[in-house]
């Protein structure tokens, strides 16, 4: 019932369309009240009907009788086809202004979420709640509630009308009616049950085949065709075998109260025949035809409002996965008096930072750090230490567990979220570009940009060039991910997108690594260009670049282990000096290598075997 009631909150705002709509359900109703009459004058009166099991009474069949009557059936017809027409658009617009209307609010309260949202859950089980599940109460919204107060009320006249025209018939009618509500009751929550699963089975194989397709370069490359297509044939069979369960139990439902209507309907013949044959109640074999046709439509709306529960408890189990969403709470969100940082220098700093994506397991610990306005800080350790983590609480993506970082010697739990990322930009190792036109994924670093300030952003990236010579240079549509593009392409556009956001703040995370020699050398370039006076945070596994960094921060479980220039470090030996002999070493021989080729034109210096992802130390 609560899930009901939240559900309304969406309805509510077009309740003035929805009683124009119960008008029209009333007047198509009123107007359909007066055909079993018009039969009734069509056999009584037009035919002479009524004088069938009369004695003494006479009637003679008219032709001009049966013409008024056909003509004011037709007449009937055109008004209920009218006004019916009217009635089902203006419920249609209301049906789908609210799934409008929830399809936005989810999508808007989904880009509040946190990210630890994100990746608890699949990308394909969150399309399916935004999608799939809010089309499933599309029926609910698109008239099933309208249709079934517009039933209830059309139930109540008929009793009433027929009680008036003959109450043992009438009588034998209504006992029928308790007999649906049990076998209602009996099957209602065996119908929800099934639907749920079916629901979460849909879900789950949105999400596997969302995440295989997006890997299918993966799959192909392991062979794992074969394999994926058994996974999900065992999957949709299996969804087979639920949907069929559930379309069992739905189906029975409306035999089961087929049954009770033949049922009725047979005993009112029965009674209504032998009042016709004895001439008792003054009953004729119009006024049988006629309370029947008022049978169908008592019987009618029982059994939609039987039947109609299976199009509620869809609605219901869709509308409770779909408040799981809305009730889901953001991890990291603003203060109702956050601020707007107008001007920022780009300062820094951590503060006994300690963070853990599970509260009892630290991956940060006692993290102190001060960066002063245009510094540039690479963050260095093995794999799993921690720098990912440290550029994602600089973006405030998290909060820390414990202390505090401070911008400009603002608190960023003080500021609000949409002003501090405005002033942060991020490369990271991974490119994501959207489906769409160059122009249009440059662009999403700044929507205002005119078309001379991205060419500027992609001349920066070292991106204008090879841009300029695809079929239509910026107007080229990239395809889903970007994938028509090679790696350092990619990684250029996204350079661009970061340079023309302008921001104080910027994060690079990995940015040139798995690219060959040429492509890193574009953009570690376009790179420094993009770092000029900013406070920049690398996560670096290139010496080239670390060596540029104002500070070098080395990390090691989480803990900050040493802190200082690429000479420095070296010179107090310890963790950086290691890696620096393990890894670094081998870089500067490399880099060394490739200059004196460059400096050889005759010479083609060759390095088998080499790592073209430099060796990298990934978080």
């Amino acid at each position: 019932m609560e899930l009901f009631k939240r559900f309304l909150r969406f309805v509510r705002p077009y309740r003035w369309q929805i009683a124009q709509v119960m008008v029209l359900l009333l007047v198509v109703s009123g107007i359909g009240l007066w055909r079993p009459k018009i039969f009734q004058f069509i056999l009584d009166d037009a035919l002479g009907a009524k004088a069938l099991g009369k004695a003494g009474v006479e009637a003679e069949p008219s032709v001009a009788k049966l013409w008024i009557g056909v003509g004011l059936m037709l007449l009937n017809t055109a008004l209920m086809a009218g006004i019916g027409y009217w009635r089902s658009w203006k419920i249609t617009v209301v049906g789908q202004r609210i799934i409008f209307d929830i399809r936005r609010h989810l999508h808007k309260h989904l880009q509040r979420l946190s990210m630890s949202y994100f990746e608890s859950h699949q990308t394909g089980r969150i399309l399916s709640r935004v999608m799939y599940d809010v089309d499933a109460i599309g029926s609910l919204a698109s008239g099933t509630l309208v249709m079934l107060l517009s039933d209830i009320v059309t139930i109540i006249f008929l009793i009433f009308y027929m009680f008036y025209l003959n109450w043992q018939m009438t009588l034998i009618a209504v006992l029928i009616i308790p007999l649906y509500i049990i076998n209602f009751t009996m099957l209602r929550k065996s119908i929800q049950r099934a639907y749920r699963r079916v629901r979460e089975k849909v879900s789950e194989i949105s999400g596997n085949l969302h995440e295989k397709l997006a890997a299918t370069k993966v799959v192909k490359s392991f062979t794992r065709e074969r394999s994926e297509s058994r996974i999900f044939i065992h999957q949709i069979r299996e969804n087979l075998g639920l949907s069929l369960q559930s379309a069992r139990l739905s189906m029975w439902l409306g035999r089961s109260a087929a049954i009770l209507t033949g049922i009725g309907t047979a005993a009112i013949y029965l009674v209504g025949g032998y009042f016709v044959i004895t001439g008792q109640e003054d009953f004729t074999v119009g006024k049988l035809v006629q309370f029947n046709s008022y049978l169908g439509m008592l019987y009618g709306p029982v059994e939609r409002l039987i039947q109609s529960n299976d199009v509620i408890t869809r609605a219901l189990v869709a509308l409770e996965r779909i408040f799981e969403v809305f009730d889901t709470r953001p991890e990291v969100e603003d203060k109702p008096d956050a601020l707007n940082l107008d001007h920022i220098d780009g300062r820094v700093e951590f503060k006994n930072v300690n963070f853990g994506y599970i509260p009892d397991e630290l991956v940060l610990q006692n993290i102190n750090l001060m960066v002063e306005p245009g510094e540039m800080v690479a963050f260095v350790g093995p794999s799993g230490s921690g720098k990912t983590t440290l550029a994602n609480l600089i973006a405030r993506f998290y909060d820390p567990t414990t202390g505090d970082i401070f911008l400009d010697g603002n608190n960023l739990k003080d500021i609000r979220l949409r002003s501090l990322r405005h002033s942060i930009g991020m490369v990271l190792q991974e490119t994501h570009l959207f489906t769409g036109t160059i122009r249009d994924n440059v662009r999403y670093g700044n929507r205002q940009a005119t078309n001379e300030e991205i060419v500027r952003a992609a001349m920066a990236a070292n991106a204008h060039d090879f841009i300029m010579e695809l079929p239509e240079d910026y107007d080229t549509e990239l395809g889903e991910r970007g994938l028509k593009l090679s790696g350092g392409q990619r990684q250029r556009v996204a350079i661009a997108r970061a340079i023309l956001r302008d921001p104080r703040l910027l994060i690079l995370d990995e940015a040139t690594s798995a690219l060959d020699s040429t492509s890193e050398a574009l953009i570690q370039a376009a790179l420094d260009r993009l770092m000029e006076g900013r406070t920049s945070f690398v996560i670096a596994h290139r010496l080239s670049t670390i060596m540029k960094a104002n500070k070098i921060v080395v990390l090691e479980n989480g803990i900050i282990v040493d802190i200082g220039s690429h000479d420095e470090l070296l010179e107090r030996g310890g963790l950086y000096a290691k890696l620096y002999n393990m890894q670094f070493r081998k870089q500067e021989m490399e880099e060394e290598e490739e200059e004196a080729a460059k400096a050889t034109p005759r010479a083609t210096v060759a390095t088998p075997g080499r790592d073209r992802s430099g060796g990298g130390m990934r978080s």
